[in-house]
């Protein structure tokens, strides 16, 4: 039963109780003594079992002699029976017994089985009594009990039957199967005599090691728009189960931990203006409770909220749960795992008060147990506008850098309980320190954190923010702002080629913000491996990655992987395009493939994308736009010889832009005129512009006709 040892238990029971532990202890020492033979003379009097009778008049001999001893048991017992102790109604223990009994709707025999099983717990000349008898049946116990409380055999059966509500409310667990001994055969809550001996202020303070309330949510519902689909069927669902009281309610959020799972279902608790209620995960010592007893507290809080009303159950990190159903560890003959499976089912559909269930590790749960949940929604990585919400959300009462919220908004590891405990440290920091610095502090703290977690610290792959994107100034062959609504249905693959910095990478990162969907970057050097097969190794890797985080793939420098197979000289480089056309062919979601190397490709790669849109040199108009963009940053007037300098610099590109506004940080611009010269040293240092004539190509080479 889960007993520690205890050399003077009697002193921990109530007065109240102490005539009525008398009695029962009675009753069972000469019933027993009729039906045990281990219960000798010598066994009593060695076993100092006669302590609390006090048996006076009896000499040396007559405690060796057997009969001697049951007669005056028996006298005592009889002097008990004609006027039966009973626990003083106001006591503390009789109080919450009664609530319990009301709460739970046990019967008058269930309360008083629980009531011996309690003191069990707390009497040591019964628990030593009990001890001894040794192995015993499922009949041999509930004789045992049927004989202390004075009642019908079948009638202690009833109350400890699998339906009855002891076992049902997870009171008391019962192991009945195997010839245990007493203590072995049955398990009370832990911390249960402890909570019913004490005065509880709080409602349901009784059952504070199993369910508590749960706190206020910290998200509305606004931060979880990118799971407005399901919101719209959940919410009108839950508000009409509640209403008609439906039985079996149950839904199952899970996800990779820190997504939101827990504040998802306190969110949508208060906005359909529910109580809810958290099954305990440690109790008041603040020690873990293991999975079974959590179960067990589950079931609890089901039977005691069952007429609570608007109320809601959150059981959450239910893989401990369900991986301690599992462990084939357990000894053989301990328990019926298929035993415990058809209880688990029953407990999905007959639930009285709709509950979440939470798990990190969806592949511990059963599949017949997932078919039972009514709803099932996987809460990961949110997309950036929510990260964006969340960050100004947990951040907005700190004097944090926008520019640098907006750039850590596209980390695609960010997940609101980082960002929530990052934010915490801070502001308790800062109260200590008000002159600390609140940008090196949020990024210092979050981004210990990520890089613990196995990503990096910042948000990788974000185009430089010194320049404004400007879809309308990429010079490509088609309309990119007309791409973007097909790809919203979610599929498609891209070839983007042309020179490098012209903009390739940053439509990736736009598409994706456009579309609200994370991306996921890969380079080459991200992939190739020093050994055989490790590189496709990585690259199925890379697109399981985005398939499971439902990301924009976007693989730079993709020539590397789909070389044309007729130039390959060794086997493992024909593989290598085998396995990325293998790949590209099953991805379902969008893949964008950014190469400088158009005519090296293989062209049944060529034939596997569904669009290949070149990116070429800024035209006139164009570039004329990025440079006035970059001069009134900079607060640089822009003049007409600044303009005509420029229009005499060919092959630029964004990139070039970007890299002579990442100079001026540290090399600061005098005028718009000293721009345009650093401009045209970038120029001057790609091939096109040493093999061909300085200034704008012509409209019939790269620039469409207006």
């Amino acid at each position: 039963m889960g007993r520690s040892r205890s050399t003077n238990k009697l002193d921990m029971l109530p007065q109240a109780f102490r005539p009525l532990a008398n009695l029962w202890y009675a009753r069972l020492l000469v019933n027993l003594g009729r039906m045990s033979k281990a219960l000798t003379a010598e066994c009593l009097v060695s076993n100092d079992l006669l302590a609390p009778f006090q048996l006076k008049g009896l000499n040396e001999d007559e405690l060796k002699h057997l009969p001697t001893i049951r007669a005056a048991l028996q006298t005592r017992l009889a002097a008990l029976e004609a006027d039966p102790p009973l626990p003083a109604p106001r006591s503390v223990l009789s109080g919450n017994l009664r609530r319990v009994a009301a709460l739970v709707g046990l019967s008058d025999v269930e309360r008083e089985v629980l009531t011996f099983l309690l003191l069990c717990n707390q009497l040591t000349v019964l628990e030593r009594l009990l001890d001894l008898l040794g192995a015993m049946s499922s009949a041999g116990f509930h004789a045992v009990i049927a004989a202390a409380l004075k009642r019908p055999v079948p009638q202690i059966h009833r109350a400890l039957a699998p339906g009855g509500q002891l076992a049902r409310s997870g009171l008391v667990k019962l192991d009945l199967g195997n010839r245990w001994s007493f203590e072995n055969k049955v398990e009370l809550m832990p911390g249960l005599y402890e909570r019913l001996a004490s005065t509880q202020k709080k409602p349901y303070g009784l059952f504070a090691n199993c369910f508590v309330p749960a706190p206020a949510a910290s998200l509305g519902p606004e931060a979880y728009s990118h799971l407005r689909d399901d919101l719209a069927i959940l919410r009108p669902y839950l508000q009409e189960a509640l209403r008609l009281r439906r039985p079996g309610v149950n839904v199952l959020l899970h996800g990779r931990p820190g997504g939101g799972k827990t504040e998802f279902a306190r969110m949508l608790a208060a906005d359909l203006g529910c109580a809810l209620f958290e099954v305990a995960s440690e109790d008041e010592d603040r020690d873990p409770i293991g999975g079974n007893n959590r179960f067990r507290s589950y079931i609890l809080s089901q039977t005691i909220l069952r007429e609570a009303g608007s109320t809601l159950v959150l059981f959450d990190e239910v893989e401990d749960v369900f991986r301690h159903m599992d462990n084939e560890d357990e000894p053989r003959g301990r328990g019926n795992r298929s035993g415990i499976k058809a209880w688990v089912n029953r407990t999905l559909e007959d639930n009285p008060v709709p509950a979440f269930w939470i798990t990190n590790q969806l592949g511990v749960v059963d599949p017949a147990f997932r078919r039972r949940f009514d709803y099932i929604i996987e809460l990961d990585v949110p997309p950036r506008s929510v990260r964006s919400r969340v960050l100004s959300e947990y951040l907005g009462d700190l004097p944090v850098d926008p520019l640098w919220t907006r750039a850590m908004a596209e980390h695609p590891a960010l997940v609101p309980a980082l960002v929530e405990r990052s934010a915490g440290v801070v502001r308790l920091a800062r109260k200590a320190d008000p002159g600390l610095d609140v940008d090196m502090a949020v990024s210092r703290a979050l981004g210990n954190t990520l890089q613990a977690l196995g990503t990096t610290r910042e948000a990788c792959g974000v185009p430089a923010s010194a320049t404004r994107y400007r879809p309308e100034v990429l010079n490509t062959d088609c309309d990119l702002a007309a791409l973007i609504p097909g790809l919203a249905k979610g599929a498609g693959r891209l070839c983007l080629y042309g020179p490098p910095g012209t903009g390739k990478t940053a439509f990736g990162h736009h598409l994706a913000t456009e579309l609200d969907r994370p991306l996921l970057v890969r380079r080459a050097s991200d992939l190739l491996g020093s050994y055989v097969g490790e590189s496709e190794q990585n690259l199925a890797r890379m697109f399981a990655e985005a398939r499971q985080d439902r990301a924009i793939l976007l693989l730079d420098e993709a020539d590397s992987f789909l070389q044309d197979r007729r130039g390959a000289q060794r086997s493992w480089e024909i593989t290598l395009v085998n396995e990325m056309l293998t790949q590209m062919e099953a991805f379902p979601g969008i893949f964008i493939a950014s190469t400088n190397l158009m005519d090296t490709l293989e062209p049944a790669a060529l034939r596997r994308f569904d669009l290949k849109v070149r990116f070429d040199f800024l035209r006139r108009d164009q570039a004329l736009v990025m440079f006035a963009d970059l001069a009134e940053a900079l607060g640089l007037p822009l003049d007409d010889p600044a303009r005509a300098a420029l229009q005499g610099i060919g092959h630029l590109t964004p990139g070039d832009f970007a890299a002579v506004a990442k100079q001026v940080r540290f090399r600061p611009a005098v005028s718009a005129a000293d721009l345009a010269e650093r401009l045209r040293a970038e120029s001057a240092l790609k091939p096109e512009t040493r093999r061909k004539p300085i200034g704008f190509p012509g409209p019939t080479q790269t620039e469409r006709p207006s």
